[in-house]
């Protein structure tokens, strides 16, 4: 009997070695050099591209009075929110590739801070959409009323959303994340994840948090934004059927409408675009997972790749801005026309001597 139950202990010793040897492989780096090269590449083109764009788009809105007005003062606060992703995106490559396992040298309130300042913007990201859009519906369907909101309106509105997402995004992600190395072998959901992330004894608080703050700032506002696009494109086609006989007038009213509609429907996919992958991730990371190769991989490439297309969609902002704007475009391109003469003449002036050469010659 005695010797039945030592067998039996043995065999159940046996078992669990080899589950835990299933569930938990020896560590190894779920990416490699050509990884990081090719991550590096990427993040830092779009990096590029997102400061370069935003800037220009700030610069032409805030230097052209023809750009002063409500709808524009709300991309120009959506393109600081899309500079600052920008600004720190080579923090999110080095927490994902450099400072994977070990943090250092980076002082670790540039991990907190890269948490705070990515959530924070995206929350005012998608609360400024869902602004842009109510108030274009306000603006085709109820002219009067719009009318009434004043640019001092607009900008308190976009003070509020700046403080409330500081409030309720900032803080709470520099509370609950930091650097520390992870135990690799550990059934813990952070053993797939990089040295700078959520801080395991936050994590029940964390998980509650999403299920709270995550459907008020993020999928309730892109709920909110894909019904008024809906709303809008309905109310311009009713009224262009209602004016059969058109006058000029009319014509440009309509125009400006559909011109209206284009440009928020680029912005919307643009947003949805970047955030539904970010969203899934958000919520696919926190699970429980066995820690094998596979979910390590997994969960670092979807990781990855969803901050791919954040930065994309991002990149493409002022691109849709000037697609969707005629005005916009004339602006751009004046803006863009006068720094490139300056930057010739400047260049003339200071090669005078060759200049005066050449033209003696011919």
């Amino acid at each position: 009997m005695a010797s039945a139950m030592t067998t039996f202990l043995d065999n159940v010793t046996t078992l669990q070695t080899v589950v835990l040897n299933v569930t938990r492989e020896p560590y190894v780096r779920p990416f490699d050099d050509i990884g990081i090269a090719i991550s590096a590449a990427i993040i830092f083109t779009f990096m590029i591209l997102g400061i370069v764009g935003n800037v220009l788009t700030i610069l032409v809105i805030s230097t052209n009075p023809k750009l002063n007005n409500l709808f524009m003062h709300f991309i120009r606060s959506l393109c600081v929110s899309d500079l600052i992703s920008a600004l720190i995106s080579w923090l999110f490559l080095y927490r994902r590739t450099w400072g994977f396992d070990i943090w250092p040298p980076l002082p670790e309130v540039f991990c907190r801070f890269y948490w705070a300042a990515d959530l924070m913007t995206n929350y005012v990201t998608a609360l400024h959409i869902l602004s842009f859009a109510i108030l274009r519906y306000v603006s085709i369907q109820f002219p009067i009323e719009f009318s009434k909101i004043k640019l001092k309106h607009g900008k308190i509105w976009i003070a509020c959303i700046w403080i409330f997402c500081f409030v309720v995004g900032f803080i709470p992600f520099f509370i609950f994340f930091g650097a520390r190395v992870r135990d690799r072998q550990s059934s813990s959901p952070d053993a797939r994840w990089p040295a700078c992330t959520i801080n395991m004894e936050w994590y029940s608080t964390y998980t509650l948090y999403q299920k709270i703050a995550y459907p008020i700032c993020l999928y309730a506002p892109t709920l909110g934004v894909v019904f008024m696009c809906l709303l809008i494109g309905i109310t311009v086609r009713s009224r262009s059927r209602q004016r059969p006989g058109e006058t000029q007038k009319d014509k440009k009213k309509e125009r400006k409408e559909k011109q209206a509609v284009l440009q928020l429907c680029l912005i919307v996919f643009s947003f949805l675009f970047g955030y539904i992958p970010f969203t899934a991730y958000e919520f696919w990371s926190v699970q429980p997972r066995p820690n094998t190769m596979y979910y390590r991989r997994f969960d670092y490439w979807f990781g990855m790749t969803e901050y791919f297309t954040l930065r994309f969609s991002e990149c493409l902002n002022p691109v849709f801005y000037n697609l969707g704007s005629a005005k916009m475009r004339q602006c751009t391109q004046k803006f863009l026309g006068k720094y490139l003469s300056c930057c010739r003449k400047d260049k003339t002036d200071g090669n005078g001597s060759s200049s005066k050469q050449t033209d003696f010659g011919v």
